[in-house]
């Protein structure tokens, strides 16, 4: 802890704001509802690629955690897309009602829903009446390309203005006034913190456009309609954290050119509350439980990054306006020699609130490599870990020569902060690629014991089931298998798995027939969670050989 002693006067109405500001809102947090994970559907009625004998009237949903509807969209045999409504059975459970006089053939439906973190999924399932076509199972709706793009580049643009705007505002309000100059605004050096809000200002609109095309799975053109518009206000959690984060920086940037002393670092600790709420309110680890620990975790990461990261312009200004004369009469020395001291209280919050994070999401060391979201992670570790070599070099060999007046130490000093803003703005760049990558914390809690998949190839047809779908032993199952619609007993069938992403495999077993008919084939063991691929090879006389592929997702325990 930092003894208020040990603080300038000049620092205490700031820590004071901060620290009423940080406990509200931690309160708020820790006591808002229940939590939630990455929603996912574990399963539907009838099961994707099924074949029915009569037209359903109802297709039954179920997801992982509670969701609200978006879109859903019929498409017939024809091509002709048709809107559905949805009605709700519970808080995982939808029903989607079909019109009547389904014509034979195979239908798809594509279906888009909020979870409860905020992200908007999709995906989509067939079903057939009558007679199936060769068409595989439906699949996971993909995010078109230029939404991802402008998600990406729009919340990189919103997380600079918080982190970089609103923390350097924090930072100029202390650094820029010494304690006998009341009244002085903050002077030069503060045109790229204001850039960066302004900046962060403009994104956030476009921002909550974005947000809307993506929970209504549209491509952007033209204008934007007030539908889009209000999927991203009210469709999904980003939408309003998006305005709290713009009412952040919007107080930061008034806190930059006000004069009286107090009103500005109350503008400035107003900016950080409401940065760190809006961090809490949308995102995989908002809705992580257990929500008492993650949630101030949030919060505390979220201050942290931006008392460091934003911190630096200003810190570089004072040293770009100082000169060489006695320290100790030199405010501008004595703001470096604060935001040293201060800084390694500063990554301990940092690094301990973050760790806490990591683990609730990655659960296990092999997800740091097995899955997206952890070689996300990894990257933003990696660079981090420069950031804080480049901070301790800094604090060590610079700090105390150039306060002292060194021009050398302060030349390398400056070009040190100037690569520490650069390597900061790098991870919020690769932190947003987080927004499409699923945590493994929420992939494990949605999958089902069983997962099923339906085959064909070359008029052969069969359901493929992998139990259970987590690492270790596993049982692969073949059922229902016909060729052009009639049942067959073929002469054998194998299966083969790999994992392509790790270069593990492929391993290959025998399937035997069981009692109940199915083919099994067991003694299969798998050391990574992720994206497996599986091959069954049907034997169905001496001269027909028959391979249908599919993928599974395998979590990690």
């Amino acid at each position: 802890m930092i003894s208020a002693k040990a603080l300038p006067d000049c620092c205490k109405p700031l820590v004071s704001s901060l620290l009423v500001f940080t406990t509200v809102l931690l309160l708020l947090l820790a006591s808002t509802g229940g939590a939630f994970a990455h929603a996912q559907l574990v399963a539907s009625d009838p099961a994707d690629g099924a074949v029915l004998a009569a037209a359903p009237r109802h297709i039954v949903l179920t997801f992982s955690e509670p969701v609200d509807p978006l879109v859903f969209r019929l498409s017939d045999p024809v091509g002709q897309v048709e809107m559905l409504p949805v009605v709700r059975s519970d808080t995982t459970r939808l029903v989607v009602t079909l019109p009547s006089g389904l014509v034979p053939g195979t239908h798809s439906l594509s279906w888009r829903v909020t979870s409860a973190d905020g992200h908007p999924i999709g995906g989509g399932l067939l079903f057939s009446v009558g007679k199936a076509r060769a068409s595989g199972p439906g699949s996971a709706s993909a995010i078109d390309p230029v939404t991802a793009a402008g998600l990406w580049a729009s919340r990189l643009l919103a997380m600079t203005g918080l982190v970089i705007g609103v923390g350097g505002a924090g930072w100029a309000a202390l650094l820029f006034r010494p304690c006998h100059l009341r009244g002085n605004a903050v002077p030069g050096g503060s045109s790229l913190i204001a850039l960066s809000l302004w900046l962060g200002i403009a994104a956030t609109p476009v921002w909550i456009a974005f947000q809307g095309f993506d929970a209504l799975g549209e491509a952007p053109g033209g204008w934007v309609s007030a539908t889009v518009w209000s999927a991203g206000f009210t469709a999904t959690a980003y939408g309003r954290a998006a305005l709290v984060g713009a009412a952040a920086m919007v107080s930061a940037l008034v806190s930059l050119r006000v004069r009286h002393i107090r009103l500005r670092l109350g503008l400035s600790g107003l900016g950080f509350a409401l940065a760190g709420l809006a961090a809490a309110m949308a995102g995989h680890a908002a809705t992580a439980p257990p929500r008492l620990a993650t949630v101030p975790a949030i919060v505390l990461h979220m201050l942290a990054a931006m008392a460091w990261i934003g911190g630096l312009l200003p810190l570089l200004a004072a040293l770009g306006a100082s000169k060489p004369p006695s320290p100790m009469r030199d405010p501008n020395r004595a703001a470096l020699l604060l935001f040293s001291r201060l800084i390694p209280f500063v990554l301990v919050v940092l690094v301990a609130s973050g760790l806490l994070l990591a683990v609730v999401q990655v659960q296990t060391l092999s997800n740091l490599w097995a899955t997206a979201y952890g070689q996300v992670l990894l990257a933003k570790l990696a660079i981090v870990a420069l950031l804080v070599s480049l901070a301790a070099v800094n604090r060590f060999l610079w700090t105390r020569p150039a306060a002292a007046g060194s021009p050398d130490a302060l030349r390398l000093l400056r070009r040190s902060i100037v690569a520490e803003v650069v390597l900061g703005t790098l991870v919020l760049a690769v932190l947003g690629l987080w927004r499409f990558t699923p945590p493994p914390r929420a992939l494990a809690s949605s999958f089902p014991l069983v997962q099923e998949r339906q085959v064909a190839e070359q008029g052969l047809m069969a359901t493929l089931s992998i139990t259970p779908a987590r690492t270790g032993p596993v049982r692969v199952s073949l059922q229902d298998l016909m060729l052009d619609g009639h049942s067959i007993d073929p002469l054998s069938v194998t299966v083969e798995l790999d994992h392509p992403a790790n270069g593990i495999g492929p391993f290959t077993r025998d399937a035997r027939r069981g009692e109940d008919g199915a083919f099994q084939a067991d003694g299969f063991v798998l050391p990574v969670g992720g994206v497996w691929n599986a091959r069954v090879t049907v034997l169905v006389d001496d001269f027909t050989s028959v391979t249908m592929t599919s993928r599974f997702d395998i979590a990690a325990p």
